[in-house]
């Protein structure tokens, strides 16, 4: 049995000239509706409270740690030393169950300081994090902020309530881009990334902002933007263009958590966007390991400049064929994205740590699952073992 579903893993991911049918339909992806996932939400002001920044300063001692309420953060925050209104600040938004302790998590933030810039964020069902220099700032808005007076479980375990809070969370959240602006951050200095939902809260946030502002965010970066309740939704509630002067995605996982629609000015299908290739490359990661990919993908193209390589495809579906290969416009993903050169890429990766091709992805021999298969299919001598 385990060999037979190898076996059609491999045949259907590696067959060389599959042309999809129209009689066999096209994915809608995974719950593409939610009835209910737009109506209002709130937060009452007697709840306001658990709604929580948690501020964190790198020391030579470790970490020191408090946490202060979303609406009134921008007072510590703005009268920190560390905090530099004439600096690029970088918001974070982490997304469903995640955390800016993980890892990926902290290495992003920490690439981000080498680079010169302050960082922030956002996150679980989400929580912003501000990374501020040598201070880190998590908004602790997913757990769901009414912690511990509710269970956080009862909330951020259900996606489909958690949908419903973006909207509300990228308000407040928006509502902290808001007030520093009116103490000196200039639109031109924000940028903000999100993973999963945390992507669409920063969407909102930045939406926020502009109606406030009437300026837009320098840039949004959206890895992998959730898809699950929120395909089926206008423009106005999930990542767009509109959202920043430079906004660019990063998919990997496009009919299951992730959403196949081009959202930004630059899109990213990395592997074609469907499933991302596994530590064994012919038995690709599934959904959850696709999803997180984006993280990992991201994190490595800040340590590795230049070596994440998009070509561009003339439509979504040639991404993900990987039938892109005789374009010759190019673009890398991470800080160097040229925005000039906007529209669907195709981006190649390998199947292992730290991920990158460089331009050997550029090859279309070197796909990674037809660069498997042909290396499996090289010997005709079939022997019993």
């Amino acid at each position: 049995m385990l060999l037979l579903v190898l076996m059609t893993i491999i045949t259907s991911s590696l067959t060389n000239a599959f042309d999809p049918k129209p009689d066999i339909g096209l994915p809608s992806g995974l719950v593409p509706d939610c009835p209910g996932a737009i109506k209002n939400a709130t937060i009452r002001d007697t709840s306001l409270p658990y709604l929580q920044v948690t501020v964190q300063r790198l020391t030579n001692k470790g970490v020191y740690t408090r946490s202060l309420p979303i609406a009134t953060a921008h007072k510590s925050i703005l009268s920190d030393k560390h905090f530099d209104l004439n600096k690029k600040t970088v918001f974070y938004a982490v997304g469903f169950w995640d955390s800016s302790v993980f890892p990926p998590q902290q290495s992003h933030r920490e690439r981000v300081l080498e680079e010169g810039l302050q960082c922030s964020g956002d996150g679980d069902v989400p929580l912003p994090h501000i990374y501020l220099s040598k201070i880190s700032v998590t908004v602790k808005v997913a757990s769901f902020m009414f912690w511990p007076r509710y269970s956080a479980f009862s909330y951020n375990r259900r996606i489909d309530k958690s949908v419903r809070l973006v909207r509300i969370i990228g308000r407040r959240f928006g509502e902290l881009l808001v007030k520093l602006t009116q103490a000196g951050l200039r639109p031109e200095n924000i940028e903000l990334v999100g993973t999963s939902l945390g992507a669409h809260i920063a969407s909102h946030a930045a939406k926020y902002y502009i109606s406030v502002i009437g300026k837009k965010p320098s840039r949004l970066t959206g890895l992998d933007p959730a898809g699950p309740c929120f395909r089926g939704l206008p423009a106005e509630e999930k990542v767009s263009p509109t959202d920043a002067d430079h906004v660019d995605v990063l998919h990997t996982n496009i009919d299951g958590f992730g959403i196949a629609e081009r959202l930004g000015h630059v899109d990213f299908y990395a592997n074609g966007g469907e499933y991302q290739p596994g530590d064994i490359p012919y038995i690709p990661c599934l959904v959850i390991c696709s999803h997180s990919r984006s993280l990992l993908y991201w994190w490595q193209a800040l340590e590795n400049p230049k070596r994440f390589i998009g070509v561009k495809c003339g439509s979504i579906q040639e991404a993900r064929s990987a039938n892109c290969y005789n374009n010759t416009e190019l673009n890398y993903l991470g800080l160097d994205t040229n925005f000039k050169r906007s529209g669907i890429f195709y981006l190649p990766t390998n199947n292992e740590f730290p991920y990158h091709m460089g331009k050997e992805g550029l090859k279309p021999e070197n796909e990674i699952y037809k660069a498997v298969s042909r290396r499996i299919n090289a010997d005709d001598d079939f022997r019993a073992v």
